[in-house]
């Protein structure tokens, strides 16, 4: 898979990873009108960054999985282009990006693969700490109960 975002081709899925998963901000499943398909992992590394996880598909292991969720997107253009802001992606500058877009390949309870757009992270992880479970939360049940109400999250 290329390093490369591919913006242009709108397909109708979105694994998350993080704080956009059941139990911490839900809204935007509203907002985005998004449809929950089931969970899924994706061949990628898992980050610790404080407030929120961030995951690397380059350097991951093999065999290392991130879990998360798929969500179908009713409006895939309108849903990206709200995410892209909210992720702090630009398809403009992807290297300039907190996160970058990209096509992933989700592996779904039954084993059938799926595309699907992820927003992965498009920082140095020097300080961050790998999560080993892939599960982030493992993590966040611990320390950001908080998020679940409310408050700033990723």
């Amino acid at each position: 898979m290329s390093g490369r975002p591919n913006v242009a081709k709108p397909t109708p899925h979105l694994f998350v990873y993080g704080t956009l998963m059941k139990g911490f901000r839900e809204e935007w499943q509203r907002k985005v009108r998004a449809d929950f398909a089931g969970p899924g992992t994706i061949r990628a590394s898992l980050y610790d960054l404080g407030d929120y996880p961030g995951a690397r598909v380059l350097g991951a292991e093999p065999g290392q999985r991130v879990s998360g969720e798929l969500y179908r997107l009713r409006d895939p253009r309108l849903a990206l282009k709200i995410l892209d802001k909210y992720e702090e992606f630009s398809p403009l500058e992807p290297n300039k990006s907190l996160f970058v877009r990209q096509l992933v390949s989700v592996t779904q309870e039954d084993g059938r693969k799926k595309r699907a757009w992820a927003y992965l992270y498009n920082r140095r992880i020097a300080n961050a700490k790998l999560i080993p479970t892939g599960h982030y939360r493992d993590t966040a049940n611990s320390r950001y109960s908080s998020l679940v109400v409310g408050g700033r999250a990723r």
